[in-house]
């Protein structure tokens, strides 16, 4: 198996943002990606600098305006405000107020940024430029040949919408997979394992057929993004029963996780994609500071081998996974079943 990495991904350190009401530094950290790598380095897997996106491909995926936002939005903040701080915002458009672009550097915050964990520093866009990079010269590798590929992104990107940052993510990388798997193939499978809902993804093909997307994550009702991820929301025009969610509750283990994986591979069968992309996210594991699964390194195991099953190409994308003592056993685990 081929991994896919920039080399700008690396030493980024994200900006601390405000997390259930403390100011804290980012669960996002640099030594996170560094013990990602280590798996991969000591398994000597083939490691692959990945060439830059273009930037077609990225706004096939997002908002121009948006696209601009991430780039320059913190370069128009110092010059109006004299500040090196991040950009972070301190409104946000609501169910009251129309949801109206404006110039000002704070207003473009709380548009495009959806919380106040995913702030914008100068340095963010060249990070996530490597991590989407990664993304889509991944799915290059399975769509010239390999059975599949694993892209380190990081930042992760399943909470980016087409036109805002949220929950760590700014681009959506899966979807990034998924345009490229689509230059070549009608109809694509997007499997989100990952303990928080992948709303981004779901909103970027919500009305669309040629892309399923399938979500396993815990229930809204208790856990991030809350708004979202809920078992009615199936998709709408086009794009109607081409969104499944399923939500599952606190606590849950293997058993209960692989009984209902089995129910979503099922559907992605039915399908019958040309290239699976799944959003890897490893903070269902037990000891995720983060997560409120009890999944194990034999469940992960286990996970893995089921949807290599499937017998379809696949690409492997980075999402969660922040107790960096038990990420690099758990990425370890999914990468020797799919070697």
């Amino acid at each position: 198996m081929k991994v896919a990495i920039s080399p700008s991904q690396k030493g980024y350190r994200s900006a601390p943002g405000l997390f259930r009401g403390q100011l804290v530094e980012s669960h996002d950290s640099p030594e996170r990606l560094e013990a990602l790598l280590a798996i991969v380095t000591d398994g000597g897997y083939t490691v692959c600098e990945a060439p830059a996106i273009s930037r077609s491909l990225l706004e096939s995926v997002h908002d121009v305006d948006f696209l601009q936002f991430l780039e320059h939005g913190p370069e128009e903040w110092h010059t109006l405000s004299g500040s090196t701080a991040p950009l972070m915002p301190n409104i946000f458009p609501t169910r009251h107020f129309p949801s109206r672009k404006t110039p000002h550097p704070l207003a473009k915050a709380g548009y495009y940024l959806g919380d106040t964990v995913t702030p914008l520093a100068g340095d963010t866009w060249a990070a996530i430029h490597g991590s989407a990079s990664a993304a889509a010269h991944a799915a290059e590798l399975v769509l010239a040949g390999d059975l599949s590929a694993y892209a380190l992104c990081r930042p992760s990107g399943h909470h980016a919408h087409t036109d805002m940052a949220q929950g760590f993510c700014y681009l959506n990388n899966a979807a990034i997979a998924a345009a490229v798997a689509r230059s070549k193939h009608q109809r694509v499978a997007i499997i989100d394992i990952d303990v928080h809902h992948g709303n981004g993804t779901q909103q970027i093909f919500y009305d669309r057929s040629d892309v399923l997307v399938i979500s396993l994550h815990a229930d809204p009702a208790v856990a991030y993004p809350f708004f979202v991820g809920h078992e009615d929301e199936k998709g709408e025009g086009a794009g109607e029963g081409f969104n499944i969610n399923i939500p599952l509750p606190k606590d849950t283990g293997d058993a209960v996780y692989l009984n209902e994986l089995d129910r979503a591979l099922e559907k992605i069968r039915s399908f019958d994609p040309g290239m699976l992309v799944v959003s890897l996210g490893l903070d269902a594991h037990e000891a995720d500071r983060l997560g409120i699964f009890k999944l194990t390194n034999s469940g992960f195991e286990e996970i893995a081998r089921r949807i290599k099953a499937v017998g379809v190409p696949t690409v492997l994308i980075q999402e969660g996974g922040y107790t960096i003592p038990v990420i690099g056993s758990s990425l370890k685990a999914v990468l020797g079943t799919f070697r």
